[in-house]
């Protein structure tokens, strides 16, 4: 069983059949774009209707708040023009014309008008004495004039800044601020009030008004003196501020400027006058457009707009608080986006209606379908279950954490557990944490690899060793992101067995045959394990694999088994070899062969043993091989094998020197593999190699 095949097939030709037919789904995709189009179309109407009430409430509310706006301006117009109407009195007297002209003649001396000749001083000027004993007259006048019309004070100031004429007794000097709207007054020639200000009577407001000589006085058209009059205003504007005509969230502020910026008159408020902190620039000469801005108050949003009062620093600013006025339309925009949605909804449910009664018989056929395949998924999951409870390898599903989902019998049967009992456990839970970090290890070379990974490995289950082949591969979700890790277990256990009974039994053979050769003759015992010992270090300095060092260490063992069946004479005669007897001695290759081809060693020992003898130009024998031909081992035993045969004495010869040797088999540059004869030089010329040499002589 493959880990890849994860998938379930269903034969049934039927499961591939569409129902849907092409005039449902022309049905469908019809009324869907009916949908879509109403839809469309409620939105713009939807958006057309708001933003025509959107602009009819800011039209209605502006002309709203410049109403309001306009009757508080005239309110407070109205109670200037009344201050301004009551003084006229005094001002447009010609008594009071005609005194200020005759004190404005007067000039420096004006404070003698007031306080008299010091003592001993000669009272003067006949027309000032006069003045000054028509003095308490106008002062009566003045305070009567005050009392009758509700103003708690009045003054006369000279061009001079001087006050000659006061309503009280003890009469302070002007302020800085007052002694600045006279000398305005004078340069302006107009009325001025000053900002209201809070006192201990209350809130009050300053009228300076300019006196003109009598035209026929025969002097400069120009004021020659001032009015200034204090009035008490607190409680005309708390009605103001009560006006029946605004609404919940409205307010009508009288905002007036002042040096350092502005202030808002609120005699319901202890201070009654309070500093606003405004990012607005008021103009005295246009008036504040209706807009969207911060509320004087600084803490929410308001419509706002103002209007400014004539002949004072003052403005109206009426605001109706943002969220409160709006209600009203937040109350009409959802009625109309009810009206949409429910025009929507109610085409959708005819529509649905329709539909339902258009494939409602085929929606039945497949709902049939599916139930048939449903129970044919159900027969094949059922299968696929037998499958997996009766086959004997162990199946394991995993998530990407590492927790069991899925179990066949046969693996909860090896570990000693029921399946359901593995469920949401780890492999440190079922085979120890070493075991465990080894199979994680591989888990996670296969999500890196996204590909089938097959391993062998040592597993203790229920305190016995298996040898378990491995098969892993990923799970992927209908998305193709990895779910999980599938893994198919088979125990080759009794195989490995097998296999390593069969392993000691040829490497017996092996031993049975160098121990024949040994006792049959020593000499080519101690050249097979020189050969041996040389062969394996050359192989290793040629980085050769561990097949051919494993192939190497045999095959020099054996590499002299077929001479055991040549006669002794022929291996050991002085002279010259005739023909025949060197046909007869090279058949030692196929005795060799004979004893060789039947035992399976696992490794390419047979065709080492028997090439070595090939030589790379093809002169060798038994098949006359030549250059890739020939394998790596047999090249590697033939340079040795001449090797060793050289340094070692013969009946017809003496032991040549290693150095001698070497050049000689290099010098058979046709014969041999010269990378082999590079490496056994520095093998020879090596610690170990002079240690294996001297080994030999001394034997």
């Amino acid at each position: 069983m493959h880990a890849k095949d994860t998938k379930l097939t269903i034969s049934s030709p039927a499961a591939a059949r569409e129902y849907p037919t092409a005039s449902r789904k022309k049905v469908f995709w019809f009324g869907l774009g009916i949908i879509v189009l109403v839809v469309i179309a409620a939105t713009v109407w939807v958006s057309w209707g708001l933003q025509l009430r959107e602009r009819a409430f800011e039209a209605n509310l502006q002309k709203r708040l410049e109403l309001m706006a306009s009757s508080q301006v005239q309110l407070t117009d109205a109670l200037l023009d009344t201050a301004v109407a009551q003084a006229n009195r005094v001002i447009n007297s010609e008594l009071f014309k005609l005194y200020a002209a005759e004190v404005h003649l007067v000039e420096d001396d004006v404070s003698k008008l007031v306080s008299g000749p010091l003592p001993g001083q000669d009272a003067g000027d006949e027309g000032l004495a006069q003045l000054s004993a028509q003095l308490p007259m106008m002062q009566s006048l003045l305070i009567e004039f005050t009392r009758i019309t509700g103003y708690t004070g009045g003054r006369v100031v000279n061009r001079g800044g001087t006050v000659y004429i006061a309503t009280d007794a003890t009469t302070t000097p002007l302020r800085f601020d007052q002694m600045g709207f006279v000398n305005e007054v004078l340069k302006s020639q107009k009325v001025k009030f000053a900002p209201i200000q809070n006192t201990p009577v209350g809130l009050v407001l300053e009228a300076f008004l300019p006196i003109f000589p009598p035209d026929a006085s025969g002097l400069d058209p120009s004021p020659v003196a001032v009015l200034m009059l204090t009035k008490v205003v607190g409680e005309r504007i708390n009605e103001m501020h009560t006006n029946s005509l605004l609404e919940k969230g409205e307010r009508a502020r009288l905002v007036q400027a002042v040096d350092d910026g502005y202030e808002e008159i609120v005699p319901w408020l202890p201070g009654k006058i309070q500093r606003i902190g405004t990012s607005l620039v008021l103009d005295h000469e246009e008036p504040l457009a209706f807009a969207i801005r911060s509320s004087l108050a600084g803490s929410t949003r308001a419509y706002s707009l103002g209007l400014p009062i004539a002949d004072a620093d003052m403005w109206i600013i009426v605001e109706a608080d943002y969220e409160v006025a709006r209600d009203a339309l937040r109350g009409q925009q959802k009625a109309l986006l009810s009206i949409a949605a429910l025009l929507i909804v109610s085409f959708a449910v005819t529509f649905g209606a329709v539909w339902a009664l258009l494939i409602g018989n085929q929606e039945r056929k497949v709902a049939r379908h599916f139930e048939s395949l449903a129970e044919e998924i159900e027969k094949q999951r059922q299968l696929l279950d037998r499958i997996n409870n009766t086959i004997s390898d162990y199946i394991v599903l995993k998530d990407l954490q590492g927790h069991y989902l899925y179990v066949n019998p046969a693996f909860a049967d090896a570990v000693g557990r029921k399946p359901e009992e593995l469920m949401g456990l780890d492999s440190e839970a079922v085979f120890g944490y070493d075991t465990a970090r080894r199979l994680e290890n591989y888990d996670q070379q296969v999500l890196a690899s996204d590909e089938t990974v097959t391993l062998n490995e040592q597993v203790y289950l229920q305190s016995k060793l298996h040898h378990l082949q491995i098969s892993k591969s990923v799970v992927k979700d209908t998305e193709g992101r990895p779910s999980g890790i599938v893994s198919v277990i088979r125990d080759v256990t009794e195989i490995v067995e097998v296999q390593r009974r069969q392993e000691q039994a040829t490497a017996k053979t092996v031993e049975a045959l160098v121990r024949a050769i040994e006792l049959t003759d020593p000499y080519l015992a101690g050249h097979s394990r020189l050969m041996r010992s040389l062969s394996i270090e050359v192989a290793k300095a040629m980085n050769a694999s561990d097949v051919d060092i494993a192939t190497v260490d045999t095959a020099a063992n054996l590499s002299q088994v077929g001479k055991l069946f040549v006669d002794r004479d022929l291996l050991f005669k002085a002279e010259a070899l005739s023909a025949e007897e060197k046909f007869e001695l090279e058949q030692h290759t196929e005795h060799a062969a004979k004893v060789l081809q039947d035992i399976d060693f696992g490794l390419p020992v047979f065709d080492a043993v028997y090439q070595m003898n090939e030589t790379l130009n093809g002169k060798g024998y038994p098949n006359g091989l030549k250059g890739d031909e020939i394998g790596l081992p047999a090249r590697i035993l033939a340079v040795v094998n001449s090797f060793c045969a050289m340094v070692g004495p013969r009946a017809y010869r003496a032991a040549r020197s290693a150095d001698e040797t070497l050049e000689i088999i290099k010098a058979g540059e046709g014969a041999y593999d010269q990378r082999v004869v590079t490496a056994l030089k520095e093998v020879v010329q090596s610690a170990i190699g002079e240690k294996l040499l001297n080994k030999r002589s001394q034997d």
